[in-house]
């Protein structure tokens, strides 16, 4: 799970990087944390994780602009039981692309469509008293859709704090599956509380704790 974690992270770094003959308060990095479920798993409840990774946006100067990102994501399920476990860790690369609406001068509006590719995984639960472990490569699906909606607010102006929330509309599985209770086919759904910042700010951060 780590090298491939590794690999989309350098691709994150790639994709970074390209824009820097671009770089301004259109682009910056990305960073929070998440809570997250599996839809129709009975026995299973909310998760926390991380996300980490980079934004664009084109047109920020109007009132409807776009927005383009690049995100690791830690999702799953667990239902904090460890004598009857069954968690589910899931981690992606998560390509959200959305409209910003700028309600006022500091508070915009996100929806929009988000493709995710499945990195790594696993599914950890309980036989008997005794926990098990199964990898989820080829036991999911490569790649998920959900739809977005968000909030953002300027706190002030180089740092923004926002809320989101996705829904999966890909199951992770079919009707007879693993992960959910009933025969219902189980879906992704995630709320993400995050920071964002500008490069060119992040970078000046930086250089003045060198120099101190």
């Amino acid at each position: 799970m780590i090298p491939n974690l590794l690999k989309y992270i350098l691709f994150l770094g790639f994709w970074f990087f390209s824009f820097q003959p671009t770089i301004g308060q259109d682009f910056g990095i990305k960073a929070g944390l998440i809570t997250s479920t599996v839809k129709g798993q009975g026995s299973g409840s909310f998760k926390p994780g991380f996300q980490i990774g980079a934004y664009k946006t084109f047109g920020s100067n109007e009132r409807l602009y776009i927005q383009l990102e690049g995100l690791i994501t830690q999702k799953g399920s667990w239902n904090w039981n460890s004598s009857n476990k069954s968690n589910i860790n899931l981690y992606y690369l998560d390509v959200p692309i959305m409209f910003n609406i700028v309600l006022s001068e500091r508070l915009n509006a996100n929806i929009g469509f988000q493709p995710s590719l499945f990195i790594a995984g696993n599914y950890q639960y309980s036989i008997d008293g005794e926990s098990q472990s199964m990898g989820l490569r080829n036991e999911v699906p490569a790649m998920d859709y959900s739809t977005l909606f968000g909030l953002e607010y300027e706190y002030k102006k180089d740092l923004v704090f926002g809320v989101r929330y996705n829904h999966s509309f890909v199951p992770l599985q079919s009707y007879e599956n693993d992960f959910a209770d009933n025969n219902k086919l189980p879906a992704s759904m995630v709320v993400q509380f995050y920071a964002k910042m500008p490069l060119n700010k992040v970078s000046s951060y930086i250089e003045k704790l060198n120099l101190d």
